[in-house]
């Protein structure tokens, strides 16, 4: 499998480096030298260790965009190294068919997550959020626009939100497709997640620069 995926990788015109299964541990996170920005793929079979290095992973490589293939596709599993930050989820199964197109977009700071997945993902963090401070990062807002991305973080609808800045509905779908386009997502759900990875797993991610992290749900 590990031949057939690196095949795959390979003919997408990534340069592919094997990391023994020895380095899927935190200690030898170090290990994973990568001064540019690269893609890390990750066999996730061995949950508690995949969690491990990933979380070590992201301290020192903060460059490195992490596309993980799963056995299965599971809540239990998948919400974790989402918190973690990462932006692919494939089992090995999509893997065989969608692996160089997911590798991409991730590489590219693009999501690849199922849509289901990440919608019960998002109404899981949803009660966590409530009343926190919006994303602090490079991206340029105005203060009505900082507004409505602290409401749309409440996960109040658009009516919600007018009625909530007196302003019209009209007016609120405005800033939120601007906003959307500032931080280089496509829907909401996309910038909850953006702004749960930057701010609870690993707060220095929230003044990185905002305009680098797009999105695609397949």
């Amino acid at each position: 499998m590990q031949e057939h995926f690196s095949r795959l990788l390979a003919c997408a015109e990534f340069e592919v480096v094997i990391c023994p299964e020895l380095l899927l541990s935190e200690a030898d996170a170090h290990a994973f030298d990568a001064q540019d920005a690269c893609l890390a793929v990750v066999d996730g079979s061995d949950t508690i260790a995949t969690l491990g290095f990933i979380r070590m992973l992201r301290l020192e490589q903060r460059n490195a965009q992490l596309l993980v293939l799963l056995p299965r596709l599971e809540d239990s599993v998948t919400s974790p190294l989402l918190r973690l930050g990462v932006k692919g989820l494939l089992t090995y199964e999509e893997a065989r068919r969608e692996l160089a197109r997911a590798a991409r977009q991730v590489a590219a700071g693009m999501y690849w997550v199922p849509r289901d997945l990440l919608t019960r993902f998002v109404e899981s963090i949803l009660p966590e959020l409530r009343g926190c401070k919006s994303l602090e990062c490079e991206v340029e807002i105005s203060h009505r626009q900082r507004q409505v991305l602290d409401l749309l973080l409440d996960n109040l609808s658009n009516k919600e939100i007018a009625s909530k800045l007196f302003v019209s509905e009209r007016t609120v779908k405005f800033h939120v497709s601007n906003l959307l386009s500032k931080f280089g997502v496509r829907r909401r759900a996309d910038l909850v997640v953006l702004w749960m990875q930057r701010t609870h797993a690993f707060p220095w991610l929230a003044h990185d620069a905002g305009r680098n992290a797009s999105a695609h749900v397949n």
